[in-house]
């Protein structure tokens, strides 16, 4: 498996993660707080916030300067930009999503709008990723480097 595939990999896994986040965001306002909601949370944390910025850390360490070398009129400038906005609504969801479990119920306000923030840039930024940017790397990278920095950089 070469890094184009194993991103687009992850890529598939945060989809359902997203979509598994805006049910339990509807869940919570519909039904209030509950132990179910919480554990599922408590599992979409690390993969929406730790996880996801390594694997934003991954695009930018090893594609994104590849392309702006071999290709520079790629989007990549845009794609960095939306890595930073990303991150804001993960940390904003985050640190929310903590105060809401520690007993703040007035919290889930924020980390819900937070959350559901998240879910629409990153279901967008990957749709640039997957059919615009990886296409045109798989264009400009050798197999070779593809296969050495999926190796290096296996989560």
């Amino acid at each position: 498996m070469d890094l184009i595939e194993q991103l687009r990999g992850e890529h598939q896994e945060y989809v359902q993660q997203l979509t598994e986040l805006a049910e339990i965001v509807e869940g919570i306002r519909v039904n209030g707080r509950g132990g179910y909601f919480i554990v599922s949370l408590d599992a979409l944390l690390e993969p929406l916030t730790t996880q996801l910025d390594a694997h934003a850390s991954r695009e930018e360490a090893w594609v994104f300067p590849r392309l702006v070398e071999r290709a520079p009129d790629s989007p990549v400038a845009l794609m960095l930009e939306e890595h930073r906005a990303i991150r804001v609504q993960s940390a904003r969801f985050a640190r929310w999503y903590r105060t809401w479990r520690a007993g703040a119920d007035d919290a889930y306000a924020e980390w819900a709008a937070a959350a559901l923030d998240l879910r629409g840039l990153l279901s967008t930024h990957m749709q640039k990723e997957n059919l615009i940017l990886f296409p045109l790397a798989r264009r400009v990278m050798t197999t070779a480097e593809l296969s050495e920095w999926a190796a290096l950089g296996a989560p």
